[in-house]
């Protein structure tokens, strides 16, 4: 498979993504939480993919809502939403905002829209950790 790679608006957060099946059958979700909405993220994950995440020094901000399960990764200079990242006894899974860095391949596809209102805290865990793409997240340092 082909490697797809996209950025924040600005280029200080980049991704690569290895997409595990064609693109056409992965996922697209527009989650109903007011942060997703607000954001106008669409979002895909597949743990048959494979997704790399780089971030310039000092441009990641994370935050964590609702029940601070996962960390949503901004960029702290141009302000968009890249991806939800949770970490398992050390291993971290993803699912990424294809519109946040314009990943090519999704467009003109609408996002099926979907809530997780209803889930507890252990069925979220685990419908995020069967679904959600493993991920490396690399921070750079700065050069002296």
């Amino acid at each position: 498979m082909t490697t797809l790679a996209g950025h924040c608006h600005c280029g200080a957060i980049r991704v690569a993504f290895e997409p595990g099946q064609p693109l056409g059958d992965l996922p697209l979700r527009a989650c109903q939480c007011g942060f997703c909405r607000r954001h106008g993220a669409a979002t895909t994950s597949d743990p048959a993919s494979r997704l790399h995440i780089e971030a310039s020094p000092g441009a990641l901000n994370r935050y964590r809502f609702g029940r601070r399960q996962v960390d949503a990764l901004l960029c702290g200079e141009c302000g968009v939403y890249v991806a939800s990242v949770l970490a398992v006894d050390g291993h971290a899974f993803a699912t990424l905002n294809v519109a946040g860095v314009a990943l090519a391949g999704f467009e003109g596809r609408t996002p099926d829209p979907i809530s997780y209102d209803d889930e507890t805290d252990a069925a979220k865990l685990a419908r995020r950790q069967a679904r959600w793409t493993p991920t490396v997240l690399v921070e750079t340092s700065p050069s002296a």
